[in-house]
Parts: structure tokens; sequence; C-alpha cells
């Protein structure tokens, strides 16, 4: 007699098979749960929490050993977790971020144009792939973000969904979300001149507004002992160093090899060298190359060239991109952005490349749609750099030899050339693209 599975599993397993994203998705996140508690190093435990501390207490958030060096924001939105004991406040910390990391995935899916995945066995295979290529230029960096315990996947989130709100119109909206970046990193603020650019400067001013104004907050709980605010406080002591003359750009309060910004590659091509032997691969100081000023003179050069070359494709400023008739442009630009806030930024470590998932999703798609083997091989390239920058394929002595010679940093830029060629041929690209979620959305645009 022939056995048949009972119908119950044939509804489940008829449910798995049109949701493979969720089983996956889920199955994932309870390892990466196992793993985040596992975890005996926490930077949210060694250093947002006691910043939160010291803030509650009136006393020095910014002390040398304490290793905050972020605005005050972070640490003011630290505070509810004081509350809680060491394992509830590490298993909400973990809720945050899981929760986090779903809703930056799927905004950023939908910021790139893409539609529904799963819950029709008659999805396209074209969709899936560029979900696959996409994400292949992103999801290392996102794990990274899990292992460290710190707060770039909501960070990512937040520019996520400011990026798709932007995406559908609606300006001020989306100008809070990133305001509400810039509070934690200050890199954010290049959304304000490109809200400029585009003819936005309510939006822009808003930004500002939203970025200054939460980093006040802090100052309703206790003073800085310098007794000035304590955004002024972080200002004087970590962003004026910036500019005196005998400072190296992109030197930070951490290993050089960490550093993936354009600045972290001249400090590091300047004043570091490696050294291969059978069993590890150190970095160390040497006599650097050339003085501060001759290497601040060449890293600002190149990043002005740069900025050139992407205003350039971007077309004439002060002019809106119309919703329902533009918004490919907006989602490249939007990606485009995000690769400058890396790459232009004193400091960006591995894991604050998270937001490649933006541009890696708009570029697979661009990739697929148009057929062009200059951006198959510009798309293909980003992978590959994506992929050998990971440590457990390649071993730790590659792994750091990679960081030095700044392939995080390199994915990067080819991304951007990636974005910039699809944006300057983006008729002739993604006119078969799938429309973007402002398309289909109700929501009127705003004048801002």
């Amino acid at each position: 007699m022939k056995l048949s599975a009972p119908s119950w599993f044939r509804d489940v397993w008829r449910w798995v098979k049109v949701h493979p994203y969720t089983v996956a998705g889920f199955v994932t996140l309870i390892v990466l749960g196992f793993v985040f508690c596992r975890r005996h190093q926490s930077e949210w435990n060694e250093v947002y929490l006691p910043a939160a501390a010291h803030l509650w207490n009136g006393e020095d958030m910014y002390r040398p050993e304490g290793g905050y060096l972020y605005p005050p924001f972070m640490a003011w939105m630290a505070l509810p977790f004081l509350t809680l004991s060491p394992s509830l406040a590490r298993l909400a910390w973990l809720l945050v971020n899981l929760i986090c990391l779903i809703a930056m995935l799927r905004w950023s899916w939908r910021v790139a144009g893409g539609g529904r995945l799963e819950g029709s066995p008659a999805s396209k295979a074209s969709e899936h792939l560029v979900a696959l290529l996409g994400g292949l230029c992103g999801l290392f960096y996102l794990q990274n973000c899990l292992a460290h315990q710190q707060t770039d996947i909501v960070i990512g989130a937040v520019l996520a969904g400011g990026c798709l709100l932007l995406v559908r119109g609606r300006p001020l909206q989306a100008a809070t979300a990133l305001g509400l970046a810039a509070a934690c990193k200050c890199t954010a603020l290049l959304w304000a001149p490109y809200l400029l650019w585009r003819g936005r400067p309510l939006a822009a001013a808003w930004l500002l507004v939203v970025a200054l104004g939460v980093n006040l907050l802090p100052d309703l709980v206790s003073t800085a002992p310098a007794g000035r605010p304590w955004l002024s406080d972080y200002a004087v002591r970590f962003l004026k160093p910036l500019t005196h003359a005998d400072h190296y750009v992109g030197e930070w309060r951490s290993d050089a090899v960490y550093n993936q910004s354009l600045a972290g590659i001249g400090r590091r091509w300047c004043t570091t060298s490696w050294t291969w032997t059978p069993t590890d691969c150190t970095i160390q100081d040497c006599e650097p190359r050339m003085p501060p000023q001759f290497l601040r003179a060449c890293v600002y050069g190149f990043q002005f060239a740069l900025l050139l070359g992407v205003l350039w494709n971007c077309g004439r400023p002060f002019r809106k991109i119309v919703t329902n008739g533009d918004e490919q442009r907006q989602t490249i630009e939007s990606g485009i952005v995000l690769l400058l806030m890396l790459l232009l930024s004193p400091m960006s470590s591995k894991a604050h490349f998270g937001t490649l998932m933006v541009p890696g999703f708009c570029l697979a798609r661009a990739a697929l749609v148009s057929r062009s083997r200059l951006i198959w091989a510009v798309l293909l390239g980003a992978i590959f750099l994506g992929i050998i920058c990971n440590k457990d394929p390649f071993g730790e002595r590659l792994y750091t030899l990679s960081l030095w010679y700044g392939v995080v940093t390199g994915q990067a830029l080819l991304l951007l050339v990636g974005c910039l060629i699809t944006l300057r041929y983006r008729q002739a690209v993604v006119n078969a693209q799938l429309p973007c979620p402002a398309v289909n959305s109700r929501v009127p645009r705003q004048a801002a």
C-alpha cells in the first residue's frame, strides 16, 4: 500500500516552496541570534552603554579610555537599556538589530525597484537573480555589523528608509529619517547638499534641524564637564583636530587597516607598511612617505575630482526629480550618495558598508536589463572584491592584506562607477526595468 503525506504536511511544504526567502531568513536569524548572544566582546556593552551611564551620572562620556567617538545623540538613545539587566539588555539589542536588519533588506530592495520575490510560484527568475547578485555586494558587511554589535544596522535601516521615502516623493519625511542618521554619524550630512542640488531647500534645511536638534537632547540629562553643550564638546574633541596642519587625513582612534575610506587608504599607504610571515601578515608604522599637508592635498584633490565627475553625471543643479516620471534617476542617485558617504568620510570601517545593498541591487538590475558587458564586468568585479575581503574563506593573513590594499574601498569605487554609467545612459539601460515602488504609490509629491 502506497503511503501518502498528511494533508497538513503537504500544505506546509507548499507554503515553504513559495516562501523560500522567509524560511531562509528565519533560519539565518536564529543562527545570527545564537552567535550574537554567544559573543563575549560587544561594542554595544563596552562603548555605548558606559557612555550612556556617564551621561546619566553627569560624567565625561568622551573620556579617552571609553572609546565612545560619536555624537552625543547615540549615548542618549542608549539610556533606556540601562534600566535592564545585562542579559535583558543584550536580548533587547539583539531584537532591535534583527528587526532593523529585516527592514534594511526590505527597504533597500524596494528602493532599487524590486517587487515581490515570494508568495507566488510565478515570480520571475530574473528578479531572484537580481536579489542574489545585488545581495552579494553587501550581505557580508551586514554580518560584520552583527559580529561587532555596533549601531550600523540601525543606522543603515534609517538610511534605507529615508531613500525609500525620497524615491516615493516624500522629501520632508525622507529628510527626517536622513537627519536622524546624520545625528548618529556625521557622514549622512552629505544628504543636505544633495537635497539642495535637487531643488529641495526646505528638506535640506529640515535635515540639518533634525540632526542638530536631537543632539541637544543629551543636554537635558546632564551638562558636559567642560561647561559647554555635548555637541560642542564632540566637535572640539574630534572634529577640530582634523583641521590641524600636522594631522594626517584618515587618522582616527582605530587601527589604520580598518579605515576603508579614501582618506584611510591615503594615510595607510603613506604611514604604514605590511610584512608577510609564514603565520601572519602584520601592519606596522613606518617613516611617512610624504608630509601631512601634501597627503591632504592628494586625498582632497582626488575626492574633489570624484565629486566633479558625479555632479557632471547628475546634470544641472536645482532641478527636481519628478515623481512618477524619473524615479530611476532618484534610485540611482540615492545609491551614489550612499557610496560617497563611505568614500568621503574620514573614517569608514567594514561595518559601515552594509549600505552597499542599495547600489548593489541597482547595478544588478541595470546589468540584467541592459545586458551591457561593461556594466556586467563592473558588477562582477564588485562582487569578487566583496567576497575576497572576508576572513573565513581566505584566512586572516590574506584578509589583513586585502584590507591594507583597500579592497573594500575598491568595491565601493567600482559600484560608484557602475552607478554613474547607468545614470549617464539610463534611457538605454533601464528602459525595460520594472517600475519603482513610487510608480504605484498613491502619496502625492510634496513641494519641499
